[in-house]
């Protein structure tokens, strides 16, 4: 498993890809924190941490820049001619699908643990709420693995990378409009059942709440065992 995750890791980082999406996001999210910061300049108080913003827009910054990271963990050996040859080594499927997934996992934790830097920069200007502080991060590091394990499944269905990214960007994006339908009725509470933005919002206002975090380990471990179910019948069937 540790294998499987370190050969994709490297592999991640020997192209431009994995530098390109860190690029992004944090020219995304330092945008976020600089224009956070004009907000309340010369302002005695804010209602919210200045931190909040960067944790809440990450999670539409990673509907964008998770599926990059994900597209190309099985259908990227697939396009390069290598599945079969890694579906004949002689390892058990929960370690392929583990390795596979804690690989674009810890891309995706290393994303979210850069804006630490921005946290930083707040203690010399401002107080941070500790508790607010790991209920925040808590959150977004549960929708990265939620995102990687969508991915990591979609890319063993589809045959190409494009296909997988353009698949795990829909679905992401069905799942955070339904986040912002979020209230009364039957749409909206489907929204609040099933919406990332929803499940995702309380984390943000320094809340874990055991449904929400039972929400995301609950759905990518549903995922990791779609996506070793459909491994087990490839190497059966072919």
């Amino acid at each position: 498993m540790w294998a499987i995750a370190r050969r994709d890791l490297l592999a991640a980082f020997t192209t431009p890809l994995a530098w390109l999406v860190l690029a992004c996001w944090l020219l995304l999210t330092d945008g976020i924190f600089l224009w956070t910061l004009s907000q309340v300049h010369g302002t005695p108080g804010s209602a919210a941490p200045l931190f909040v913003n960067t944790l809440s827009w990450g999670v539409t910054f990673l509907l964008l820049l998770a599926p990059a990271l994900t597209m190309g963990t099985f259908s990227g050996e697939r396009t390069g001619g290598t599945l079969q040859l890694l579906l004949t080594v002689p390892l058990r499927e929960w370690d392929l699908v583990l390795g596979k997934f804690l690989g674009v996992a810890i891309l995706l934790g290393a994303l979210v643990l850069a804006t630490l830097v921005q946290v930083v920069v707040l203690a010399f200007i401002s107080a941070v709420h500790v508790p607010h502080l790991v209920a925040g991060y808590l959150g977004l590091l549960l929708v990265a693995a939620f995102m990687a394990a969508l991915g990591t499944w979609i890319s063993l269905l589809v045959d190409t990378p494009v296909a997988a990214y353009v698949i795990t960007f829909a679905a992401l994006a069905v799942l955070l409009l339904l986040g912002v339908l979020a209230g009364d009725g039957p749409l909206g509470t489907l929204g609040s059942a099933l919406g990332l933005t929803a499940r995702a919002a309380p984390f943000f206002a320094g809340e874990i709440r055991l449904g929400n975090t039972a929400y995301f380990l609950g759905g990518t471990a549903a995922f990791l065992i779609l996506t070793h179910g459909a491994l087990r019948a490839r190497r059966l069937h072919g």
